[in-house]
């Protein structure tokens, strides 16, 4: 990151309290709203992108920083996890 994009960062205002990894792969993903949101990640396990998560070691190293939710290597951003809720229903 150059000094722009770090700046840029800064300006975001957070939008995840917390991330739990569930068992059964299922993602609890808690708002600063108070909001909480199950997401069943089975469906892209078999995705390249999200295999790394059938390991458990990789699935229960989940963190945030309030944008992002990582996994080891694997990056999801807020607005992806609310696509993948929307495309759940």
């Amino acid at each position: 990151l150059d000094i722009e994009d770090s700046e840029l960062l800064s300006d975001v205002i957070p939008i995840l309290e917390a991330v739990t990894p569930l068992p059964n792969h299922v993602l609890q993903v808690d708002f600063v709203s108070g909001s909480r949101l199950l997401l069943d990640m089975k469906p892209y396990l078999d995705k390249i992108r999200f295999r790394p998560l059938t390991d458990a070691r990789v699935w229960n190293s989940a963190v945030t920083n309030g944008i992002f939710v990582r996994f080891d290597n694997v990056e999801l951003s807020h607005d992806e996890i609310l696509s993948m809720a929307e495309r759940a229903h």
